[in-house]
C-alpha cells in the first residue's frame, strides 16, 4: 500500500474518531442537562408535597403561588407561614425524597421571622448512615415576613453523575475501543516501517556483497588461465585482490553478526589495557592513502603522554573505523578530517571532525537508530547498511561511555566519544 493511501486512511480514521468522541461528549452533556431538569422537578414536587402535608396537619390555608423558590441549583426554600417541629419536617422530607428516588444527603433549616434568625439547622444522611460532616454549609438567611424552611443538597453534582452510570460506562468502553484501535494503527505503521527498513537493509547488503564477490569471481577466472603461472607479478596482484575483497566481505559479515549479538544483549567484550594513540594510528593508517588520493588530509591531535584505557581492542577499532569511513564517504569535496584525543581526571574524549555534507537537525534524533541512513543529498551511490552508527553507540555504552554528534548542513560533522573513568 502506498504511503499516500496510508496517510489518507489514517487522516480519515482520525477524523472519524474525533467525530465519535465529539458526538459522545454531546450526548453525555445532554443527558446531564436532562438529569438536572429532572432533579429540579423532583425536588420542587417533593417540597411542595411537604408543604401541603404541613398545612394539612396544621389546618392552614395553603399558599397557592410561589411555594417553592430555588435560590441556587442546590438550594431551595419553601414558604409555609408557620412554625413546624424539626422532627416532623425531617420525617416529611425524607419520606417525599425517598418516593422521588432522591437518595442523596441534604441539610435543612427553619427560618424564624420573629427573631430574624435560623435557629434550626440539621444535616440528614440518606441511604447508608454516616458520620456528620465536620462543617456545614452556611444556609443563606433571607429576610422574610413569614416562616419558611430551606433545603440544601451538598452532594447534588455527585448524585447527578451517579445517575449517568450507563453513559459513563459506555464512554469508557468507547474510549478503550478507540485506544485499542489507535494501538493497532500504531503497530501496523510500525510494522510497515520495519518492513521497509528490512527491505532497504537487504538491498544494501546485497549491493555491498555483490561488488567484492564480482571482483573475487573475476580474479579467480584470471587465475584459472594456464598462462598466469608464467607471470608472477600478475598472479600476485590478482591474489591480493582476492585477499582484500575477502577481507572486506569478512568485515561486512562481522558487522552484521556483531549487530545480531548486540540486539540480543550477548555482545562479549575482551578488555585489555590499550594505548589510545597506538590504536588511533593503526586505524588511520589504512585511511591515509585514500584521503591523500582525493587531495585531502587527515590531522591527528594526540597528547604526548600515553592515554591508557581498559577496553576491547577489536570493537574500539571498528568503532573508530566506522566514524572515519562515514567522514570519507559523506564528503562531497576535498576531505579534511581531524581526530582529537583529550584526557582529564574524569573522562577520555575522542573527537572525529570532518568537513562533509553535514546532517540536518530533523535527522539527528534518529542518527543512532538501527538501519537508519541519513539522506545523502548531493552525494550519490554511498554504500552502507545503516548499522554503523548504531554499532558505535552500542560499543560506547558497553564501555561505560556515550557518543553524541554536532553537525551543520554543508559545513560538516563532529562525533564525540566520551568514556568515563571508573
Amino acid at each position: 500500500m502506498k504511503n499516500v493511501t496510508i496517510r489518507a486512511l489514517f487522516a480519515l480514521a482520525l477524523l472519524s474518531a474525533s467525530g465519535i468522541i465529539a458526538t459522545q461528549m454531546y450526548w453525555v452533556n445532554r443527558a446531564y442537562q436532562l438529569e438536572e431538569k429532572e432533579f429540579h422537578l423532583n425536588v420542587t414536587s417533593s417540597l411542595r408535597n411537604v408543604a401541603n402535608k404541613i398545612w394539612m396537619m396544621k389546618k392552614i390555608q395553603p399558599v397557592v403561588n410561589n411555594v417553592v423558590e430555588q435560590i441556587r441549583p442546590d438550594y431551595f426554600i419553601v414558604h409555609i407561614n408557620d412554625k413546624v417541629e424539626p422532627e416532623v419536617l425531617e420525617h416529611f422530607l425524607k419520606e417525599e425524597f425517598t418516593l422521588e428516588n432522591l437518595i442523596t444527603d441534604f441539610e435543612y433549616g427553619m427560618y424564624d421571622c420573629m427573631s430574624d434568625s435560623m435557629p434550626i439547622h440539621q444535616f440528614v444522611p440518606m441511604g447508608v448512615q454516616k458520620a456528620l460532616p465536620l462543617t456545614h454549609f452556611e444556609l443563606p438567611k433571607l429576610k422574610n415576613e413569614n416562616y419558611y424552611f430551606s433545603v440544601y443538597f451538598p452532594d447534588r453534582k455527585k448524585f447527578l453523575l451517579s445517575q449517568l452510570s450507563i453513559w459513563t460506562i459506555s464512554s469508557l468502553v468507547l474510549l478503550l475501543v478507540l485506544v485499542f484501535l489507535a494501538y493497532i494503527v500504531f503497530l501496523v505503521l510500525k510494522q510497515k516501517r520495519l518492513s521497509e527498513v528490512q527491505k532497504d537493509f537487504v538491498n544494501n547488503m546485497t549491493h555491498e556483497f555483490k561488488t567484492p564477490l564480482a571482483s573475487i569471481q573475476l580474479s579467480a577466472e584470471v587465475l584459472k588461465k594456464p598462462g598466469i603461472i608464467h607471470n608472477p607479478q600478475r598472479l600476485l596482484n590478482y591474489a591480493t585482490i582476492i585477499d582484500n575483497e575477502a577481507a572486506q566481505l569478512a568485515l561486512h559479515v562481522e558487522r552484521v553478526l556483531q549487530m545480531a549479538h548486540a540486539e540480543r544483549g550477548t555482545i562479549q567484550l575482551k578488555k585489555e589495557l590499550l594505548n589510545w594513540q597506538e590504536l588511533i594510528e593503526q586505524v588511520t593508517h589504512s585511511f591515509q592513502n585514500l584521503i591523500e588520493s582525493r587531495g585531502g588530509q587527515l590531522k591527528l591531535k594526540l597528547p604526548q603522554t600515553p592515554v591508557m584505557f581498559m577496553g576491547d581492542k577489536l570493537h574500539l577499532k571498528n568503532t573508530l573505523n566506522n566514524l572515519l569511513d562515514n567522514a570519507v564517504k559523506y564528503c562531497d569535496k576535498t576531505p579534511e578530517i581531524t581526530i582529537l584525543l583529550q584526557e582529564n581526571t574524569k573522562a577520555i574524549e575522542l573527537t572525529v571532525r570532518d568537513n562533509g555534507i553535514g546532517i540536518d537537525k530533523a535527522h539527528m534524533k534518529f542518527l543512532f537508530k538501527r538501519f537508519f541512513r541519513v539522506p545523502t543529498g548531493n552525494v550519490h551511490n554511498v554504500k552502507g547498511f545503516g548499522i554503523g552508527l548504531n554499532y558505535v553507540n552500542i560499543i560506547a555504552k558497553a564501555h561505560n561511555g556515550t557518543v553524541y554528534c554536532r553537525s551543520e548542513t554543508g559545513v560538516g560533522s563532529e562525533f564525540v566519544l566520551k568514556f568515563r573513568k571508573k
